[in-house]
């Protein structure tokens, strides 16, 4: 936060939008003050911007606000999210095991703690929230195993429906979407947070571009929002399409097709060469690799222009 005003960024917060209309030279963003809890009324003010980035998750106001709508494709499973405490340092090694029930993913934290990710049909996620700390932490050893030892205490858990969220268009008249309020997707891979931070790093680098060049630098103009869009469409659907196959692989219960993705599984975790395909789907080879997500600066965007 020191480093932006040090930029002279001015920062609103904590604020939430409450709407955003649309002018002839860019958009006002009507915010409300939320910072005192019990404050009535909330203070309110407008803000007169050349762009809008929409950035506000899968069930984004900004989005709505400017009638872009979305897709959704119910998955019918839950995410069940918390954090665990194990008996073994993880060594900032994330797993990912799949079970019966779907994907079981631990995620490496500070000290000897976990970010988990388990995803189950609803009607067994709403069974397993109602289990007390010891009971939890039994069910969650015996999907998991012995890996990382015993798991020795439960963070509060939380919950939310899975389903593959795409919105209609990622811009708009001086509007850019971003992260989940442009692609929504299913925890299975770990990409999403991947794909949300390539969006953010490829419209700096567009913005950055367009101030290189000099002159009456404008932002939210339809050149700069369509190179942004072109340059994301590619990593966009590779990312998606990936995702969504893996989702419907491991929803199949047809034995044939078990026993040839359980090969398939074994096979990958033998071949370096799949790891690399992976890792570089990860970073998104697929297409121009944005100078952030390779360890550039913004300045050397604009010095480079």
């Amino acid at each position: 936060m020191a480093a932006l005003r040090e930029e002279q960024i001015k920062i609103y917060a904590p604020a939430k939008v409450t709407g955003v209309l649309l002018h002839a030279e860019g958009r006002y963003v009507d915010l409300a003050d939320v910072g005192a809890q019990h404050a009535a009324p909330q203070a309110t003010q407008t803000v007169d911007v050349q762009l809008v980035i929409a950035a506000d998750g899968a069930r984004s106001a900004v989005r709505e606000a400017a009638g872009i709508g979305a897709s959704t494709q119910d998955y019918e499973q839950t995410a069940i999210i918390a954090n665990i405490a194990c008996q073994k340092f993880h060594n900032h090694v994330a797993y990912e095991r799949f079970t019966p029930e779907g994907p079981l993913a631990l995620l490496p934290l500070s000290d000897a703690r976990m970010g988990l990710v388990w995803v189950l049909p609803p009607a067994t996620a709403a069974q397993v929230l109602t289990l007390s700390d010891s009971e939890f932490i039994a069910r969650l050893q015996a999907s998991f195993g012995l890996r990382l030892g015993r798991f020795t205490q439960a963070g509060k858990r939380f919950s939310y429906p899975l389903a593959l969220t795409q919105a209609d268009t990622h811009i708009a008249e001086r509007l850019a979407i971003i992260g989940n309020a442009a692609q929504g997707l299913h925890p299975i891979a770990g990409q999403g947070f991947n794909l949300g931070l390539r969006d953010a790093a490829c419209l700096a680098e567009v913005l950055a571009d367009t101030c290189a060049v000099g002159g009456q630098i404008d932002p939210g103009s339809r050149e700069v929002l369509n190179r942004y869009a072109a340059w994301r469409g590619e990593d966009r659907k590779g990312i998606i399409k990936f995702t969504d196959g893996l989702v419907r692989l491991f929803a199949q219960d047809f034995g044939p097709i078990k026993a040839a993705r359980n090969l398939g599984m074994l096979l990958f975790d033998l071949s370096p060469q799949a790891k690399d395909y992976l890792a570089q789907l990860s970073l998104g080879a697929a297409g121009r690799i944005p100078r952030l997500a390779r360890g550039g600066t913004l300045r050397d965007v604009m010095s480079e222009g």
